[in-house]
């Protein structure tokens, strides 16, 4: 009896192991996410002067936001390569474009030879195709995870992208500050977009070793294969089990075009994966994040890599704060997590208006800004990459996720390009600072809120196919 039960207890450790690896190099399209967004405010400043951007607000909106545009297309052209290739392959494409972007926004002069278009042009040019990697990564990568995760770990593990993103992040602000250091700001910026290519390399080796979604493999009437990979995730029992789950699931589908989407039932799903998608972006630390080093200087910060180092704290407490959300999530549920974080939020950007209202400068101005990331971290940021891959049936998911993920990097997009231009706005009016675009995010959280107490339902604990069939009911 013993001997059983120990034997038990190490395939289990077996499984949980694989499982772990499998979603780990998925998640690291989530690292290239984070540190490819990311960079771009750590090079912000030397890049404004390279391009004579000092008074110039939408360029240096659009200099920082012109990835999210490739972000916006992105995950319709995953939505057809996760469906057609498989979520893997679509994970290569994914780094080979960041790869591109890597070296192009490196040497935008260089590539400006080879196409008839001067050097800014050239430069948003490469960013957007990195934009494109980056929405293909962020359809294909929490996809992958929650079809491979279990249901118990499945919230645990989906957030494990999130966690991804936001070692990226860290990453790439530890990596501009260190270039920032020892390069000159003439060119220190083409160091900080180079460095990419390092884990861009480590990522397409480690994708060789992972399988197939068996969700997908199942989908294209690969059982055996499917069969193969559940019982290496759930052990021979559970994995017949949910394959007969999995069957009937794709069976009782219709044809999984977007027609299905607007099907009573998927409509509200839909909308509810639209709303987390918007207030993924819109409840304020999107903005912050990547215009931290603007904001620092507003503080009275005067050197570029001063205000790079000050932001390593701030993303550095976003993984920890991650950290934390992969515990809660599948202890506490997600409604209760999101409804928390929305209040949070509330308060959080209305005291970060204040201190800029009242010029406090100092500790107080990076104590404001962590607490718009903490919310962000545990939940505004991580559950709706794990929700909207969540609340579709199989056939569907992958249009589904299109169309939610497009949202996400539509609200990126017009978030951080207009904040510098929302800024200006709350200048120039009777406020006199630019505390008036922290209340705007206020406002938003507000229905943030709202939205998590009437529309979000809770999916702790379910399989994707029992999701399913709540909407259906519905």
């Amino acid at each position: 009896m013993t001997n059983s039960r120990s034997q038990t207890e190490i395939s289990s450790e077996v499984k949980m192991s694989y499982v772990l690896v499998v979603c780990f190099v998925a998640a690291v399209g989530g690292f290239l996410f984070g540190y490819d967004l990311v960079i771009i405010s750590g090079a912000q400043l030397p890049l404004f002067k390279y391009f004579n951007l000092q008074e110039r607000e939408f360029a240096q909106g659009l200099v920082t936001a012109s990835a999210s545009i490739g972000c916006i297309v992105g995950p319709f052209l995953g939505m057809f390569l996760c469906d057609a290739l498989g979520r893997r392959r679509t994970l290569v494409l994914a780094a080979l474009l960041f790869g591109v972007s890597a070296i192009g926004t490196a040497l935008p002069d260089y590539v400006e030879r080879v196409l008839p278009v001067e050097t800014f042009w050239t430069f948003i040019l490469m960013r957007a195709i990195g934009g494109l990697g980056i929405g293909l990564a962020s359809v294909a990568s929490p996809m992958y995870i929650i079809e491979v995760a279990p249901p118990k770990w499945r919230g645990a593990l989906g957030l494990m992208f999130q966690l991804a993103v936001c070692i990226g992040a860290v990453a790439a602000v530890i990596v501009a500050w260190l270039v920032a250091r020892s390069i000159s700001d003439v060119t220190n910026w083409r160091w900080m977009f180079g460095s990419e290519m390092v884990s861009i390399i480590a990522f397409v080796v480690l994708l060789k070793f992972v399988p197939y979604s068996p969700r997908w493999l199942a989908e294209k009437g690969r059982d055996d294969e499917a069969l193969a990979v559940m019982k290496r995730i759930s052990g021979p029992q559970q994995a017949e089990q949910e394959m007969a789950e999995i069957r009937e699931s794709l069976e009782a589908e219709s044809g999984g075009g977007f027609a299905e989407l607007w099907q009573p039932g998927m409509r509200m799903a839909l909308l509810v994966g639209v709303l987390l998608a918007f207030f993924n972006n819109w409840t304020g630390w999107t903005a912050v994040g990547i215009y931290l080093p603007m904001l620092f200087k507003e503080a009275g910060t005067t050197i570029t890599s001063e205000a790079i180092q000050m932001t390593i704290p701030v993303f550095a407490l976003d993984v920890i704060l991650t950290i934390v959300a992969m515990w809660l999530v599948d202890r506490v549920g997600r409604r209760i997590i999101w409804n928390t974080t929305a209040f949070a939020m509330i308060f959080a950007t209305f005291f970060a208006g204040l201190v800029y209202q009242f010029d406090i400068r100092g500790l107080l101005v990076m104590l404001v800004l962590f607490g718009i990331a903490i919310p962000h971290a545990i939940g505004l940021g991580g559950l709706p990459w794990l929700m909207m891959s969540e609340l579709y049936p199989t056939r569907i998911r992958a249009k589904a996720v299109a169309v939610t993920t497009s949202v996400v990097w539509i609200g990126g997009y017009t978030v951080m390009q207009f904040f510098p231009v929302i800024i200006r706005i709350s200048k120039e009016s009777a406020l006199g600072t630019l505390a008036g675009a922290f209340w705007v995010f206020s406002v938003i959280s507000v229905f943030a809120l709202i939205f998590g107490l009437t529309l979000l339902p809770e999916t702790k604990n379910k399989t994707l196919e029992e999701i399913t069939r709540h909407w259906h009911r519905s």
